[in-house]
């Protein structure tokens, strides 16, 4: 890579290979950190443990087996742990898969996919799922159909034909402050435009900003349940509905409405969302745009937000 091809990747948000450090979680499994963006692809507690509990529970799975078929979209698909926990579970079952996925970077999967620990994970049919998204950006067996799209989720996502709607939108970017352009206002309606009647988004974000928007874009919004609150773990991500569904097949308790604190978290300047109307904004230019927003807001501030409600959970 030239120096200038360099600057383009840093640029496009796109790190080398270089940048990419490779972890073992807790768990076993492997995960790897960005040195450009300075995060974890997982935590550490466990990257399959990570897709299980954020993606896989809250999907609940056993209600497709009724209807025999499923659509879904993986919105960076990274290493691949959401969507390959998904299909191996599905594939046994026989139900029609739709899977799109959308990723800015191959070389993730492709680092992964040369580890024998991440090998290790999966049964033979979702190693031949990830290398055929390598190798041809595409997967096809007599169970379901999957297309990758390389390249800016922004600009990607309408690359997908607009009568596909999905059963589950799995949203696992990096973090909002680091990677700000795939949480906007804009991206996130756009996705909860492409849900089904009864689709549901799943994230680990728990932030007010995402909530806000999420819910400005017409959805339902659900508290993921965390084993046990606290003052740091009051929520272990969002549910979002297109339509409300507070009851239906979660006897579980997996989700539940968010609480009055939650609520009130949405009053103050971290609901301020993060803009991106051109969908070519960089990660300097939307912070910039929220910065401002949030100095002329008469919101109340995180901080007064956190000494009011934490003192209660304790």
């Amino acid at each position: 890579m030239t120096s200038k091809d360099f600057r383009k990747s840093k640029q496009q948000g796109l790190p080398s290979e270089s940048e990419l450090k490779i972890l073992k979680t807790q768990d076993g499994s492997l995960s790897l950190y960005s040195n450009y963006f300075k995060e974890s692809f997982h935590s550490a507690t466990g990257a399959l443990k990570e897709a299980n509990e954020k993606f896989f529970i809250p999907a609940q799975l056993e209600r497709f087996l009724i209807t025999k078929k499923i659509s879904f979209l993986d919105v960076c698909v990274g290493l691949g742990y959401n969507s390959g926990s998904f299909l191996e579970y599905l594939l046994p079952r026989k139900i029609d898969i739709n899977w799109w996925g959308l990723e800015i970077d191959k070389k993730p999967l492709e680092i992964a996919l040369k580890n024998d620990i991440f090998r290790s994970n999966w049964s033979p049919e979702v190693i031949n799922f990830f290398e055929s998204l390598i190798t041809r950006a595409q997967w096809e067996n007599k169970f379901g159909t999957g297309n990758i799209l390389w390249g800016d989720a922004r600009a990607k996502l309408s690359e997908i034909p607009t009568n596909i709607t999905f059963d589950l939108i799995l949203l696992d970017a990096f973090s909002p402050p680091k990677c700000p352009q795939l949480w906007s206002d804009e991206f996130l309606n756009s996705l909860a435009r492409r849900l089904s009647p009864h689709g549901r988004l799943i994230t680990y974000s728990r932030a007010a900003s995402i909530r806000a928007s999420l819910r400005r874009a017409g959805l339902y919004i659900r508290n993921l349940t965390p084993l046990k609150k606290s003052n740091t773990k009051w929520s272990a991500g969002t549910i979002a509905f297109k339509k409300n569904q507070l009851k239906a097949s979660n006897t579980q308790n997996i989700y539940e409405t968010l609480s009055p604190m939650e609520e009130d978290h949405l009053n103050t300047l971290a609901a301020i969302p993060y803009r991106d109307p051109t969908a070519k904004g960089s990660i300097k230019e939307i912070h910039e745009t929220r910065k401002k927003e949030q100095q002329q807001s008469s919101m109340k501030t995180t901080a007064s937000w956190k000494d009011f409600w934490f003192s209660k959970i304790g």
